[in-house]
């Protein structure tokens, strides 16, 4: 009995690593297939409840990709509540991933995960026409992030979580909360030493303009001269997001050992990313006399890297706890039944798996730009798209969010 036991607890972990795994290969063949094709095979899986967190943010983030805001709103939600949730994970489950694996806890998201489901809810809301929706799921971004603060670390702080709140605050006419998202904004960028993109300098030079003109805009005129804010009123104003790519997803990374007697075989396996070296795509876009060109405003390939960092020495410490608690089960067994003890120490190989799971669907990175424009008519390119006419009302404020991968433009304008 023990045997046929042993056999069936190997084959109900075996398919859940393949389920994994497959996961890692949906994500991967959004590189080449739409949104729409990849959903469809999602759609027939059916997730184990502790893997119902990541399931769901996924489908969400297909949803809406394929511009069904409505089912995105609806699976993201969900994604949310789940992973708040699990925040603080049952005792239990931590018992059986010190003992089995790592894979039956409850994926509970990461840092990352837990504020870009509030971006990804707001852009859903507003392409739905439902902004102030959109502020509320902001607002609650910002609690996130403020829960998640660590001293000297930028660990759950998105850049692109306070610019797209001070987009949102631009189109509500709240200046000064815009103001101070765009700060945010430049904040983070700063400390992670990257490039402050030319729409966010206009963004705080128009926006320090019409709240602090005679403090922080001249600061800021100081610190991005020879750049000045624009003064006429009938222009139209555009801002895009530009999703590039899929995120890497993570990868087992094993080691085999025998003990220290020779009498067992030990396996180790821990998640890890290998290097990040794809080639970085961007979108243009361009009226009559102007053209810009999206700019970085989040790494996520950097981000999810440094969850797994944070994460490490725990996944490190319930390996080795488990490798010795493995070690001393078989080293019992094989005590009482020499073919048992073998059977088993094949059993505690096949089960040592690293956990693979992520938000593996999210882009690679996210860009920005920004134009004020008198023309009706903008166009975009980028490596999938040779040309799109964006059509523009007169003197509005409009949201384009644009994609690496075979989606349309999303178009937001009031």
């Amino acid at each position: 009995m023990k045997k046929i036991i042993s056999i069936i607890v190997v084959f109900l972990l075996t398919a859940c690593t393949a389920q994994h795994r497959q996961s890692n290969e949906l994500a991967t063949q959004l590189n080449y297939q739409s949104p729409q094709q990849v959903l469809s095979k999602l759609q027939n899986i059916e997730p184990p409840e502790r893997d119902l967190a990541q399931y769901q943010l996924n489908l969400g983030l297909l949803q809406f990709l394929s511009a069904d805001f409505t089912s995105a709103i609806e699976s993201l939600s969900k994604a949310k509540k789940q992973m708040l949730a699990l925040s603080a994970i049952s005792i239990s489950e931590n018992a059986i991933a010190g003992t089995v694996n790592e894979t039956l806890r409850s994926y509970s998201g990461y840092p990352t995960d837990r504020v870009m489901v509030h971006n990804m809810l707001a852009l859903s809301y507003l392409f739905n026409h439902d902004i102030d929706a959109a502020r509320v799921e902001m607002l609650q971004a910002d609690i996130e992030m403020k829960k998640l603060v660590v001293k000297d670390s930028l660990s759950g702080q998105l850049a692109s979580a306070h610019l797209l709140t001070a987009i949102i605050y631009e189109f509500l006419n709240e200046q000064s909360n815009a103001l101070i998202s765009y700060r945010k904004t430049e904040e983070i960028l700063m400390a992670r030493n990257i490039r402050i993109p030319l729409g966010l300098k206009e963004s705080l030079l128009r926006m320090s303009y019409e709240v602090d003109p005679k403090g922080l805009y001249s600061i800021y005129t100081k610190r991005y001269s020879p750049l000045t804010v624009s003064h006429e009123n009938n222009k139209t104003q555009v801002y895009s997001l530009f999703f590039d790519g899929v995120v890497s997803h993570k990868e087992q990374a094993s080691i085999l050992v025998p003990s220290f007697n020779g009498e067992q075989l030990i396996r180790i396996s821990m998640p890890t990313y290998y290097d990040y070296s794809k080639p970085v795509a961007h979108a243009t876009l361009f009226d009559a006399t102007q053209q810009f060109t999206t700019e970085l405003i989040e790494n996520l390939e950097t981000l999810v890297r440094e969850d797994l960092d944070k994460d490490y020495p725990s996944i490190l410490l319930y390996t080795t706890t488990r490798a010795v608690a493995k070690y001393q089960l078989v080293e019992k067994s094989g005590q009482q039944d020499p073919l048992l003890g073998s059977l088993i120490n094949i059993a505690t190989i096949l089960t040592e798996v690293a956990d693979l799971r992520s938000w593996n669907m999210l882009p690679s990175n996210i860009q920005f730009a920004y134009m004020e424009t008198t023309d009706e008519e903008l166009l975009v390119e980028t490596a999938n798209i040779k040309q799109a006419n964006i059509s523009l009302k007169k003197n509005a404020k409009n949201l384009l969010l644009i994609s690496h991968l075979q989606t349309p433009i999303f178009h937001y304008s009031q």
